[in-house]
């Protein structure tokens, strides 16, 4: 699970108990045997805690792709591959240097009051136009260009950092594309007068991991509103006056007279890892998949030299994911043929920020718009059997057929909706924003103090081992489940997703 900070509190719920389960014929109930020797070997010493571009990699794909294989898994990555390739680039702190120029004379800018990095090792931005932006949108359907009006090409373009909140708002991250592809050399936000600065470059000091490739201007980053609004007066323009001039959808661009030279050095470092795709081809041959995902990676060897325990092992997170996505897979190879295809995927990066499935939702091995429904896996192994079954996200039609099927396999579902604080943490959300239907359902989310025990204690640490403490009887009643949801969301009269 994405590591990103959590506070979650929540009272302990009168639970029922759960009915015996009742599965399909031919689908055999997933098992706690089962499901050991995948958690034993891929969260043993020897995988070196599965992080991407390791030695722990090569081992972990390669398991992966044979287990698959061997329950009846064709490969579905490019070229007939198991493994579709991810580009990572990891940016460390920037260095920097800032000159701003109006009328022949210099307009002081503490170089402290930016936050810059460069795309490659050093950017060099040599007395370039100066052009405000708004806040950078275009939002075509709303009729909204805020670029109009100017010449971007081979200008320092400013923007106003944080956006409204107006749903499909484009990111700082989107609109800084937007501009590298408008010609922009350097995209530079303006923070917000309420936001310390110093805040923001605390922040800055972890550096940052992204995506490889893809639309970027030489350098970008943000400035402080106070050094912003001296580099406006500078320029003998009034930026909150501007802001009120032209208000919201009318903006248009305004290029000011400034000319700016901006040097930039960053570490940087890029290297490739993989996802792990493969698929079980349905009957009715109609273009449809249902995808069944989770993540493979985890945090690597995690302590220093000389620590007793090195490795952070991801017993839980996530190779007891994996068990259950390649013991799904194989009660659904060798069952009844489903009609829509099943796309099984093992992603890579989860844990840096979604990337692998990031990468996947954007470059699908099918169709973006034929996967009707995708159900992922993560954080298995910490629940007891009999659990109620919590969701987390999935469309209203989705979360219809789950429930069904959670009921027809004799399980409760969870009466809250707590799970959902949950939703932004888990690679199904990369799928969600960029257009796949996607939840998560099962026993592991629907008790907030089994979930918080676990990530204040054994999460991210050498203690998430394949030990006896392992609550394998519900994890294997969830990947039954997980079973149960594909069949359905693989039958198109039991499940049609709603329109896109």
């Amino acid at each position: 699970m994405s590591p990103r900070i959590l506070s979650l509190l929540a009272p302990l719920l009168a639970l029922p108990q759960a009915l015996p389960a009742q599965v399909p014929a031919g689908d055999a109930p997933i098992t706690a045997a089962d499901l050991r020797p995948h958690i034993d070997s891929l969260a043993s010493d020897a995988f070196e805690g599965r992080q991407p571009a390791t030695p722990g990699e090569a081992l972990t794909t390669n398991y992966l792709s044979r287990a698959l294989a061997a329950r009846g898994v064709e490969p579905a990555g490019p070229d007939g591959s198991w493994l579709q390739p991810v580009a990572i680039v990891e940016r460390g702190v920037g260095r920097h240097e800032t000159r701003w120029v109006a009328n022949g004379r210099r307009i002081a800018v503490a170089d402290e009051a930016l936050v810059l990095t460069s795309r490659d090792p050093r950017a060099r931005i040599a007395s370039a136009p100066v052009v405000f932006a708004g806040h950078g949108a275009v939002m075509p359907d709303r009729g909204i260009d805020q670029l109009a009006g100017a010449d971007f090409r081979g200008a320092v373009a400013l923007v106003l950092y944080e956006g409204p909140a107006v749903d499909g708002f484009p990111s700082f991250q989107q609109r800084i594309a937007a501009l590298a592809e408008a010609g922009a050399v350097a995209v530079i936000g303006i923070t917000a007068p309420d936001l310390p600065f110093a805040q923001v470059r605390r922040a800055a000091t972890q550096g940052a991991v992204a995506l490889d490739g893809g639309p970027l201007p030489a350098a970008y980053g943000v400035i402080s509103w106070d050094a912003a609004m001296a580099l406006f007066e500078g320029a003998g323009r009034d930026l909150q006056a501007m802001l009120n001039e032209q208000p919201g959808s009318s903006f248009r661009s305004v290029s000011l007279p400034v000319r700016a030279g901006i040097d930039v050095m960053t570490e940087v470092r890029r290297y490739t890892t993989n996802n792990v795709v493969g698929r079980i081809r349905g009957s009715a041959g109609g273009g449809e998949s249902v995808l069944l995902l989770g993540h493979w990676d985890h945090v690597g060897i995690c302590r220093p030299e000389g620590a007793p325990d090195r490795i952070c092992n991801g017993a839980v997170d996530n190779a007891s994911g994996m068990a259950t996505l390649v013991e799904a897979a194989g009660r659904l190879g060798a069952g009844a043929r489903p009609q829509r295809d099943i796309l099984i995927l093992a992603t890579t990066a989860e844990e840096i920020g979604l990337l692998g499935a990031e990468h996947f939702a954007r470059n699908p091995v099918v169709p973006s718009g034929s996967i009707v429904a995708a159900v992922n896996v993560d954080t298995a192994a910490i629940h007891p059997a009999g659990m109620p079954v919590a969701m987390i996200g999935g469309t209203a039609e989705m979360r219809a057929v789950a429930g069904r099927v959670a009921s027809g396999l004799g399980r409760h579902l969870d009466a809250d909706q707590e799970a959902d604080l949950l939703a932004e943490r888990q690679d199904g959300w990369a799928l969600v924003r960029n257009g796949i239907p996607a939840m998560m359902a099962g026993g592991s989310f629907s008790d907030m103090r089994l979930l918080v025990a676990f990530l204040n204690g054994a999460y991210h640490g050498p203690d998430d081992e394949a030990s006896d403490s392992l609550e394998l009887a519900g994890a294997a009643e969830d990947a039954t489940l997980l079973v149960a949801l594909a069949r359905a969301f693989a039958d198109p009269a039991a499940y049609q997703p709603a329109a896109r």
